[in-house]
């Protein structure tokens, strides 16, 4: 037993973490679910997934360190997630990467690194429509890869480009794959909890060995620990533990050694030297990387030092052949975290680093092999010669060794030759002598140079030529004249400059230097460049001729144009040679034409000012104006949901004879003053404002130069049919009550007077109805107002709309917190560990939930009740046992409450009356709804009972808690779920996306999406609701560069967002909530001090800001309650409460009004009932749907707004017979005739006295 005690060299390697100087920073990364490892390294380069969507691939310098851009160059390969990337150990700049998108794509990266973006790779191979899990290439035979995909195992020739080998024998998806280090099998870990041993050249099936491994579902990893006989898996075990196995094929079905760790839900990934026989266990997610020396003899795993650092997203190891050998260095980890590279260098310390300390660095495995991939498959196998890291027995000392060997067409020429010299040896059966072997190891190491000159990819025939000759000649000499004199100058040369590329170039040239003097014609054809290439190419050539590979085609830049050229003559009108060219800015169409100016009086435009529009060229009464205005009618048809613009006349015939008849313009037009083209302006902006769809029919006819034009009495007619303020039964924005305006159609002469008001009989009955002076609305923006004039104000619809655009009643909205003593304060121990997806804090009329930190899932409940200071010490709470992913009150049930967990439970706890008083870990029931994590649970908005769960396996199911059943299952979704939100109607339901799509249900009739549209771009998270009775859906999330916007979508059409507006850069996600009544939007985020508020309409802007709230502090949630607990007595109309770092504060939306002793029914329409549920479970699933009943806020004893402004103040004396009753009636008649033509034209019945200010009118009863 002496050897347990034996001390190893590497026992005290220890982590050596560099500054944050000496790290790539400011990189984006994302949380990728993949079987990969993120991240490669070869001696040269380093590459990773880049941003969250991880399509995208960084590559950069091995020593590179500091801050990178946004727009630093990258590989933009793939359409999905790059699942796995591998460096070739034979090529250090040759990069294979697999992808979701089903496709592996060999990349070629430059000697001095990217200089700029590509995306054209150098070979592409596909699995047919099966997402590619792994990837990586062989150990010992130069150009062969493997990858994985379901549960196929594929082999590649990269040089023929080809696939050599398929085998679909694993059930389920193959999770890892590690050869062993001599290259003839292979270990494979499958979902099906088993780990294979493959031999891809045996006869018959090539699984050789099976076993039963990590008893869970979830990832498990495999490695191979060198070239012994044992293999390594790390997993989870049945009680989701995770574990390390050791196992020796020579007794496959028993663990040599099994070690249990930690509960945490990241894969370990193992990384093993087996030089040094250090193991490194790298889990995703965690803060730790673990170092343990693997042994042949119990206890087999020896614990070394710990790293304690940032959260791991990948890692893996330097090759040894780039580590700083006289720092005693045995090993490098390159951490990839969320935002940072990290070389984490295990260093053994030693009393002194000035010698080479050769017993730390045993001989280890080389970069240079003779073996290809065809050799290999017809059952060769060569082990790859060793090297030795001591410095001074390497030509460049402690520097890196770095191979380069150029592009893939220089790869494939390397092997060709290395194949062609293998028969020629064959042919000569002599064996070869020490300097030969010495050259043969070294010669397809050599860079190879390109031809500058293009002239070999362009495909003129010199270089062939050259190339032909060449092999002509090499046939001709004897094989004894080919190693004389250049044998010897090689393998000197080479045994100097065999690692260095500049040095490369001088052995080439020195290759056609000999070359030259063998055959001095070759200087007729081709440049001196090629025949140096082609002399290294082809000195060992055997006889016949072979042409090069072409090389692959290069597309066009992205967003570029083929710009045709004049097809030549005889070749047809279809030839043409396309060249990339810049896309234009706008698009090119035969018809367009650029607007030259904005163009006048247009209602929509945003910024609309009189300066703008009194600065009309043309005259609008001209012919030219008249024949414009036709052409962008005609040409531009405003859309569905669109108003057209309103092109206004602003000259008039004062003409009298002329303004009856049918326009033909004999009159002498004159110009109006500025106030008669204001009046005429704020008229026309108002019935465009009025108007439901477009513009209507009334307002058309009052156009000077419409098709179908008015008398004045039908114009007198026109203004007295406009009905007093009716409640537009468009389901439009519910905030302005807008006017309808009446159809323009022949009136009976009793009716004249009246829209919807009743005509006075012949007893004289008095009109009730008033219609508004259109006049008086320019003389009330001027402040001067008569008293007659505010009579009539009253009995009218207060404007909701200005000259500029319009206002919301909502407009000047107030956040009031409520006061101290309904705060519940001394919070303590806030978890902040919640996931994106849940909002954190959520509250109902009688109580609240508040997550607290710590094991075991605490949720704290507090009484709303019981406000004040809470006492020090245990907080009560529900104790769920694992962490908590989401929760949600039963919005029919305040005594319900749901909570997901991460390992794919749902559980229900009752809440008894008075609250909690002690910890309890008794749910009432358990729903076992996924078997992997939850990202949010939602309560259905009208059935009790329904609860629907989104989980991490991309799925979302429905379940009947009646009876704990599944009832649907959603299906469609292709990353991670940010959110999903039930219509207001219940029967449809709309998801968004971390792939940057909307999607819309119908889960009863379609377990797929029945509408698709793009959502936010931005994968830091996102969340949707719907508005406006379910016509429009608003999504919040992240543009590009992680500024925060708000969209607004129909729902019948996501192609495109109707309006974004955007906020400010920050990373917490805006949360939405929307109320129905109001219309209005409030979005807050996790750690926000501001309540955006936003009034959603369905006109355009589409949205339209209101009065935010500033809040005095910081808050961490914020949740709205129903509308019956709104107080409406006090003009209240929506209700919140909001989490604090230590408080619960009560948070009340007022809107300011004059006379709040009235109940506002403009602000409180008949509201859904929310808070009861409309029907059951059972009739829901079986497809039964039936509205929420509407009921009224206002409160008993209070009258209504409406019904006191309905009656006009009085402008008549009362001691009136009924026959003056019926002279008042007539002179009301006159009075509203004219002015309503004053309206139209300068007519002033203003008085004096009516300025002047009068005795009150209850005086005049005295």
């Amino acid at each position: 037993m002496a050897w347990r005690f034996k001390a190893s060299k590497y026992k005290n390697a220890a982590p050596i973490v560099p500054k944050a100087e000496a790290c790539v920073r400011e990189i984006c990364v994302g949380s990728y679910q993949t079987y990969g490892n993120n991240i490669a390294a070869s001696a040269a380069f380093m590459a990773f997934n880049w941003e969250h969507s991880g399509s995208s691939v960084a590559v950069l310098p091995l020593d590179d360190c500091g801050r990178k851009s946004k727009t630093m160059p990258l590989l933009h390969g793939h359409t999905d997630t790059v699942t796995d990337l591998k460096f070739s150990p034979f090529h250090d700049g040759l990069l294979a990467t697999a992808s979701q998108d089903c496709l592996v794509k060999i990349w070629h990266i430059p000697e001095k690194g990217l200089e700029q973006s590509l995306s054209d790779p150098e070979a592409v191979f596909s699995h047919k429509q099966r997402r590619v899990e792994t990837v990586g290439f062989h150990p010992t035979a130069d150009g062969l890869m493997y990858s994985t995909a379901a549960g196929c195992v594929a082999l590649f020739d990269i040089a023929a480009q080809k696939e050599i080998f398929s085998n679909n024998e694993h059930p389920e998806v193959i999770q890892s794959a590690s050869w062993r280090e001599d290259g003839t099998v292979l270990a494979t870990s499958c979902k099906d909890k088993c780990v294979r041993i493959f031999d891809p050249r045996a006869a018959g099936s090539p699984i050789q060995m099976v076993a039963e491994s990590h008893q869970s579902i979830k990832d498990s990893r495999v490695v191979w620990l060198g070239n012994q006989s044992r293999i390594l898996t790390t997993g989870f075990d049945a009680a989701r533990l995770r574990q390390v196995i050791i196992r020796d094929i020579r007794n496959f079905n028993t663990p040599e050694k099994t070690l249990e760790l930690d509960c945490s839900t990241g894969i370990l990934m193992p990384l093993f030297d087996p030089d040094t026989n250090m193991l490194f266990l790298a889990g995703k997610g965690d803060t730790t990387i673990n170092y343990l020396e693997i042994t042949d003899k119990d206890p087999y795993l020896i614990e070394g030092l710990r790293h304690t650092g940032e959260q791991t997203k990948g890692a893996c190891l330097v090759p040894k052949r780039a580590l700083k050998v006289m720092e005693a260095e045995v090993n490098r980890v390159l951490q990839l975290t969320s935002n940072m590279v990290i070389p984490i260098m295990y260093q053994v310390p030693r009393k002194t680093y000035r010698d080479f300390h050769a017993d730390l660095y045993p001989e280890t495995t080389g970069y240079k092999t003779e073996l290809i991939a065809s050799e290999w498959l017809n059952g060769t196998n060569q082990a790859v010669p060793k090297m030795n890291l001591d410095p001074a027995k390497r030509e460049h000392g402690d520097e890196p060794i770095i191979i380069h060997r150029g592009n893939l067409s220089d790869f494939v020429k390397n092997l060709e030759n290395l194949k062609a010299k293998g028969k020629t040896q064959n042919q000569n059966q002599k064996p070869a002598t020490a300097s030969m072997a010495k050259r043969n190891d070294n010669e397809h190491f050599v860079m190879l140079r390109k031809c500058n000159n293009g002239e070999e990819r362009n495909g003129n025939g010199n270089a062939s030529d050259c190339n032909e000759k060449r092999l002509h000649q090499a046939k001709m000499q004897p094989k004894e004249e080919c190693s004389l004199n250049q044998s010897e100058l090689i393998r000197k040369f080479e045994a100097k400059y065999k690692t260095d590329s500049e040095k490369d170039q001088q052995a080439q040239q020195l290759h056609h230097h000999l070359d030259d003097k063998d055959s001095p014609t070759e200087h007729s054809t081709g440049s001196s460049e090629e025949a140096s290439s082609s002399a290294a190419l082809d000195t060992n050539s055997p006889s016949g001729s072979h042409s090069p590979p072409k090389p692959m085609p290069r597309t066009s830049r992205n967003n570029s144009l083929p710009e045709a050229t004049t097809p030549q003559s005889g070749s047809g009108g279809d030839s043409e040679c396309n060249t990339p060219r810049p896309r234009p800015r706008t698009t090119a169409a035969a018809a367009y034409k650029p607007r030259l100016g904005p163009k006048p009086f247009s209602s929509n435009t945003g910024d609309v000012s009189f300066d703008k529009v009194f600065a009309v060229p043309v005259a609008p009464g001209s012919h030219e104006n008249i024949s414009t205005v036709g052409q962008d009618n005609c040409g531009d048809a405003p859309a569905g949901g669109s108003k057209p613009d309103l092109i206004v006349e602003i000259e008039i015939q004062k003409n009298e004879p002329n303004v009856a008849g049918n326009g033909n313009g004999n009159g002498v037009q004159k110009s109006l003053t500025t106030s008669e083209r204001r009046k005429i302006f704020e008229q026309n902006s108002e019935s465009s404002e009025n108007s439901t769809e477009g513009e209507d029919r009334t307002d058309a006819d009052l156009r000077r130069f419409s098709a179908v034009r008015s008398s004045i009495a039908e114009r007198r007619r026109v203004y007295e049919s406009r009905s007093k303020s009716q409640v537009d039964e468009k389901a439009q924005s519910p905030v302005p009550l807008r006017r309808e305006s009446s159809k323009v159609e022949p009136l009976k002469p009793s009716q004249q007077l009246g829209g919807n008001s009743n005509v006075i009989p012949a007893s004289g009955i008095e009109n009730k109805r008033i219609s508004v002076p259109e006049g008086k609305l320019l003389e009330e923006h001027r402040g001067k107002k008569s008293a007659m004039e505010a009579a009539f104000s009253a009995a009218s619809i207060k404007r909701t709309s200005t000259v500029f655009g319009k206002v919301s009643k909502f407009r000047h909205l107030k956040g009031t917190p409520g006061h101290k003593s309904t705060h519940i304060e001394n919070l303590r121990n806030l978890s902040r560990q919640i996931p994106g997806e849940c909002n954190g804090f959520h509250a109902n009329h009688e109580r609240v939930a508040v997550p607290l930190a710590g094991p075991g899932g605490k949720i704290a409940i507090f009484e709303l009740s019981r406000p004040g200071r809470l006492p020090d010490g245990v907080i009560p709470s529900l104790v769920n046992g694992s962490n908590i992913m989401d929760f949600q009150w039963d919005p029919f049930d305040a005594q319900r409450l749901a909570v997901a967990c991460d390992d794919g439970i749902v559980k229900l706890w009752r809440i008894d009356e008075g609250g909690l008083t002690e910890p309890t870990n008794e749910p009432q029931g358990e729903l076992t709804a996924h078997l992997d994590k939850i990202y949010f649970i939602r309560f259905h908005p009208l059935a009790a009972d329904v609860l629907l769960t989104a989980s991490y396996d991309m799925t979302i199911k429905i379940w009947d808690l009646r009876t704990m059943t599944e009832k649907c299952t959603l299906t469609g979704h292709t990353d991670q779920i940010f959110d999903f939100a039930w219509s207001p109607c219940g029967k449809l339901g709309a998801s968004v996306c971390k792939d940057g799509k909307i999607r819309v249900y119908n889960p009863r009739k379609s377990e797929t999406p029945i509408r698709e549209g793009n959502g936010p771009v931005g994968t830091r998270g996102a969340r949707i609701t719907w508005a406006l009775e379910g016509h429009y859906i608003v999504c919040t999330g992240f543009d590009k560069v992680s500024e925060r916007q708000i969209s607004v979508y129909n729902a019948q059409k996501l192609s495109a967002p109707l309006n974004t507006v955007r906020l400010d850069v920050s990373p917490s996600i805006l949360i939405p909530f929307y109320d129905e009544d109001s219309s209005t939007l409030f979005v807050t985020g996790k750690g926000d001090s501001t309540i955006y508020c936003y009034e959603i309409t369905d006109e355009e802007s589409y949205i339209c800001p209101l009065s935010h709230h500033r809040c005095s502090s910081l808050h961490q949630g914020l949740s709205f309650l129903t509308k019956n607990h709104c107080d409406v007595a006090s003009v209240e109309f929506c209700k919140a409460y909001r989490l604090t770092n230590t408080t619960i504060e009560p948070l009340s939306f007022t809107v300011p009004r004059i006379k709040s002793e009235l109940f506002q029914d403009d602000l409180f329409p008949p509201t859904r009932v929310t808070w009861l549920a409309t029907l059951s479970a059972e009739d829901w699933f079986a497809g039964n749907d039936k509205s929420a009943p509407k009921v009224s806020l206002k409160p008993e004893g209070m009258d209504t707004l409406s019904s006191i402004q309905q009656v006009p103040a009085p402008v008549k004396k009362p001691e009136h017979t009924q026959f003056g009753n019926k002279s008042e009636y007539e002179t009301n008649k006159q009075q509203e005739i004219q002015k309503s033509v004053s309206a139209r034209m300068e007519y002033n019945t203003k008085l004096e006295q009516d300025d002047m200010e009068g005795v009150d009118e209850n005086e005049w009863q005295e």
